[in-house]
């Protein structure tokens, strides 16, 4: 499997600035497989949640909850397709973005509108757009795809990342990004 990013960027009057293209990238995170292996096998698999700790996949078959899910709405900066300034490379033990940026029009944030999800005969892709209300640019040089799941260990719903990757780019103040997060194969 491969995964890919795209950024189109637009300045305070909607105009398109920068549109990137598909940039192959970089990690599918230990996570992913392990959700993988959990819809496969129909077994309860072990994670690492966002917060470094132990968790447990519930598996997909008689669950209660949802398997994972990433339709973050308007403001949700702990799923979904999220963003941040760290420049570490990517590992497979990754579990969180380095440095996240969060939700909203204060100095170095920046505003997260919903995210989407699309998929087709070989691939799926997590969409969102990021507003800049900060006040100044703002460079984002990772991205990643945090998952919410059903955790059996705590009896809640928790959160997982499952790519992470580094894609700079920077959105103008009072502009925007949309970027696009694929894996295919």
């Amino acid at each position: 499997m491969k995964t890919y990013v795209r950024a189109i960027v637009r300045d305070k009057n909607g105009r398109v600035i920068e549109d990137t293209g598909w940039k192959e990238t970089n990690t599918l995170t230990k996570n992913f497989y392990a959700f993988l292996r959990c819809a496969m096998q129909g077994e309860d698999t072990p994670c690492t949640r966002d917060d470094g700790t132990a968790g447990t996949i519930e598996r997909p078959v008689d669950a209660a909850e949802y398997f994972m899910r990433v339709d973050a709405g308007v403001g949700w900066d702990t799923y979904g397709l999220l963003v941040g300034t760290g420049t570490t490379e990517p590992t497979r033990d990754d579990y969180k973005l380095e440095s996240k940026i969060s939700h909203g029009t204060g100095a170095g944030e920046l505003y997260y509108h919903n995210n989407e999800v699309l998929y087709g005969p070989d691939y799926v892709e997590c969409r969102r757009t990021f507003g800049n209300q900060s006040g100044a640019d703002i460079t984002i040089n990772e991205v990643g795809i945090m998952v919410m799941y059903y955790d059996t260990n705590a009896a809640a719903r928790k959160r997982a990342l499952i790519a992470r990757s580094l894609f700079t780019i920077t959105i103008p103040d009072g502009g925007s990004a949309t970027l696009y997060y694929k894996i295919s194969g």
